[in-house]
């Protein structure tokens, strides 16, 4: 995997100018499974350099997720949730928020990513094994996002499954 490929899928906003430091990551021609600490540095480093940008987080926690380093993988999910919550303007946690789908129809910038990074809140956590908390941040996001724009429902569904499967063994 390149490390570009950690950027793909991302709800990138149309019509937003990349810094060139994001550029030159997403034109970087680096393995992140051969040479993983030499990504993570500069995965870093943008997150230093470009303190207002949600991208680096996301590409670290993706990063993190696929390398089962599920507490760093949390910290990121949980700052890019926070992050984006202060930039849109709302309250960061996702339990606190109404489940009215409205505001976040159509979402773009910041609402988007904190939705996207929802997902993968209830990613990382079914990874730790902490099921119930991730169908909840999962169900809120469905109440979020009943249209399903950021892909939430696959998530959702894996959980729902687990969740299935620990009553039938109960």
């Amino acid at each position: 995997m390149q490390l570009r490929d950690l950027f793909n899928e991302l709800p990138w906003e149309k019509g937003s100018i990349t810094p060139i430091e994001l550029q030159r990551l997403l034109n970087s021609d680096l393995n992140v499974h051969h040479d993983g600490q030499r990504a993570e540095r500069l995965l870093l480093d943008a997150c230093e350099q470009l303190p207002q940008r949600l991208e680096p987080h996301i590409a670290l926690y993706k990063m993190y997720a696929y390398a089962h380093r599920m507490g760093e993988a949390r910290r990121h999910v949980d700052h890019v949730l926070e992050e984006a919550a202060r930039q849109a303007g709302f309250d960061p946690d996702w339990r606190a928020l109404a489940p009215d789908p409205e505001p976040w129809r159509n979402a773009a910038g910041p609402r988007r990513l904190y939705l996207y990074s929802l997902k993968a809140l209830g990613f990382v956590l079914l990874r730790g094994g902490e099921v119930e908390k991730a169908w909840q941040a999962l169900r809120k996001l469905h109440a979020l996002d009943p249209d399903d724009q950021v892909g939430g429902s696959v998530v959702l569904g894996m959980a729902e499954r687990l969740l299935e499967e620990e009553a039938l063994t109960v």
